[in-house]
């Protein structure tokens, strides 16, 4: 240990590790009416430089530990316990899945833990999450997983052995999201201050919203599909491509996520429902996704436009049991994991294969199409709209609309936007009571006759010169009076 200076009597030693070859000198504090010591680095070489901080940092220990604050380090490993305790208190109160436990559960074994598991937290610094990351990007080409070129699992009681896909820069932002969640968890707990926590965000990860289809680009979409699906070789390619074009229209009527949300779908998750309307009554679509998807359990409401689709998968789907899933693979029955290469034949015939910006459409496209579609026509709150597509606020006003203000322009530009004139005949003729009312509202009195004859009057000044206009959505829109 080597020559050992006492300050403050004795309540502080400090030393240098000689056989380490440091001469940075480390400080030993013991604080009144605690057991034991707290050992940490001054990170100075000159003595009287060490000894004032070893001064500033006793008066902060014995402050902490007289206010009840933990001061001894916790390690990285306690952090990570104390974010899983977080996240399964999350899971059994529905704010977060099981899904999620188990993935985030991956990442911190893989990554996190081997990386950082014997650090005390209030101990990790910007030079280390920086180190961090090149370690990371590097993992599986010359780090420990460069070796780990296969992964093995289990389906259908084999065992398949697979070649291990590379993780996306997506997918790294959510692990260095998973290491500031585990900071927060020691930071509630006050094993970390707020200002000793490393800037931890990734500044690498750039913001990019999935392309959207216009509504011009949608209708060619749907335009081609009867050709594309006309142009088949064989029933087998036609039954395939009339499941692609059923699975574009579903996923814009819905809003679904591609992947999970529409693996896990049978038909018994899908129900038409009739409510009552102010007028008649309305037909929807309501489709159940499950509790081990991205964002949990929820209900989708959709039009009846999407039981349409439904019907249509099954007049040539062979799986159309309850249990059965309704993207099914032909031949096994089992769920169709990804349409995307499906999707893409589709979109290159109507060439619509990237959009404006040299951005490569995708399945999620849809979803992206959906929510600016219901953001533009269906003047829809976005927090129902946010609750429907399981997701939140934030990620709608981030991520969805990039077209609507375009879309909208009539509203910046006048005043009132009317009702569809085919709307208005639609509904009159479905209600021919409030047809009858409106009629017998709007039979104002016949105007004067033209008479060449007749003495020529001065108008009135007081009198309106323009009578007021009178709107069928004005009549449809009044309340009634109560009887």
């Amino acid at each position: 240990m080597g020559n050992v200076v006492h300050i403050l009597d004795g309540a502080v030693a400090l030393y240098q590790r000689e056989y380490m070859g440091t001469q940075t000198w480390t400080a030993r504090y013991k604080i009144r009416n605690m057991k034991g010591y707290v050992t940490k680095a001054t990170g100075k070489r000159d003595l009287e430089e060490a000894k004032d901080v070893a001064r500033e940092k006793h008066a902060e220990l014995t402050a902490d530990f007289r206010r009840g604050i933990p001061i001894r380090s916790r390690t990285f490993k306690l952090a990570v316990n104390a974010y899983l305790e977080d996240l399964q208190t999350a899971v059994l109160t529905g704010k977060a899945t099981e899904r999620t436990m188990k993935d985030n559960k991956a990442v911190i074994n893989r990554y996190l833990l081997p990386y950082f598991e014997s650090k005390a937290i209030d101990a990790i610094r910007q030079e280390q999450i920086e180190a961090y990351k090149l370690w990371r990007l590097t993992y599986w080409t010359e780090g420990p997983g460069a070796k780990d070129t296969s992964r093995e699992y289990m389906r259908g009681g084999k065992l398949i052995k697979a070649k291990r896909p590379q993780k996306t820069q997506t997918q790294r932002s959510g692990e260095i999201f998973i290491l500031k969640a585990i900071f927060n968890s020691a930071r509630k707990r006050g094993w970390v201050k707020r200002d000793q926590i490393p800037d931890i965000d990734d500044e690498q990860r750039k913001t990019a919203r999935r392309p959207a289809f216009t509504e011009a680009e949608w209708k060619r979409i749907l335009a081609a599909m009867p050709t594309y699906i006309n142009g088949a070789k064989g029933l087998v390619v036609e039954a395939d491509r009339k499941m692609v074009c059923a699975y574009v229209e579903f996923m814009f009527e819905t809003g679904l996520r591609p992947g999970k949300e529409h693996q896990q779908l049978t038909w018994a998750d899908c129900e038409l429902i009739t409510n009552k309307a102010e007028v008649g009554v309305v037909r929807e679509t309501h489709v159940h996704i499950r509790d081990d998807t991205k964002t949990g359990k929820r209900t989708a409401v959709s039009s009846e436009a999407t039981w349409d689709i439904l019907n249509q998968i099954k007049a040539f789907s062979p799986w159309t049991k309850p249990s059965d899933p309704i993207f099914a693979d032909r031949k096994t029955g089992k769920p169709i994991l990804s349409f995307a290469k499906g999707v893409s034949a589709l979109l290159k015939t109507v060439g619509l294969e990237y959009d404006r910006n040299g951005v490569k459409f995708s399945p999620y496209s849809l979803r992206h199409t959906y929510a600016t579609d219901r953001l533009i026509k269906g003047r829809l709150d976005v927090w129902l709209l946010a609750k429907n597509m399981g997701t939140s606020v934030e990620m709608i006003r981030k991520h969805y609309g990039q077209d609507e203000p375009k879309q909208r322009s009539h509203e910046l530009i006048h005043d009132k936007v009317q009702l569809d004139t085919d709307a208005i005949l639609a509904l009159l003729r479905d209600n021919p009571a409030l047809a009858a009312e409106i009629l017998s509202k709007a039979n104002l009195p016949e105007g004067p006759t033209y008479d060449p004859d007749a003495p020529v009057v001065k108008p009135d000044p007081n009198a309106p010169r323009k009578r007021k206009k009178f709107r069928l959505t004005d009549m449809i829109d009044k309340p009634k009076d109560p009887e």
